[in-house]
């Protein structure tokens, strides 16, 4: 599609209308398609060049992720109906569940609890055990012999942490 330059009322309808149209479950693909509308890579630019289009898009998407967890009631109830078979109840339902966790994870994602509330959990015995393995580990820090130090000396006093 040839590049399209759109008035400022132009493109303030046209984004007004997308963002309503994605906020009743449609995607954006979807609503470029449909006429009078931009090409959905004009819509990436101008969200890439305005960022605060690029708000409004992003809360438009958690709408739309509200509409899909309401659509995953009427599938249900299809199901309980008999209208629908299990099994591609749950592969719509899944597929529904994924995309509102990636369209509002804080909302729809999964919750990962990473706190620590076992007391007991204790490594004072992995240190000991680690001290006790340093024991039989010989110490292979370098060290001047007195017949090294002498022959620097001899060489002008410079030893090894001075000038080289």
């Amino acid at each position: 599609m040839a590049y399209m330059a759109y008035d400022d009322a132009t493109k303030s309808e046209m984004v007004d209308s997308l963002l309503v149209q994605i906020e009743a479950g449609k995607s954006m693909r979807e609503v470029c398609r449909m006429d009078g509308m931009p090409d959905h890579t004009t819509v990436i630019r101008w969200m890439r060049d305005d960022a605060t289009l690029a708000t409004k898009y992003a809360r438009a998407r958690m709408a739309q992720a509200d509409v899909l967890f309401d659509r995953m009631e009427a599938v249900e109830e299809a199901v309980s109906a008999g209208q629908m078979d299990s099994h591609a109840a749950r592969v719509v339902l899944d597929s529904m569940r994924w995309r509102a966790s990636k369209l509002a994870p804080k909302v729809y994602g999964d919750r990962l609890d990473v706190s620590v509330t076992d007391t007991r959990i204790s490594i004072s015995g992995a240190l000991q055990a680690a001290q006790a393995r340093l024991v039989d580990v010989v110490d292979v820090t370098p060290r001047l012999s007195a017949s090294s130090s002498a022959s620097d000396a001899d060489q002008g006093g410079e030893g090894p942490e001075q000038g080289r």
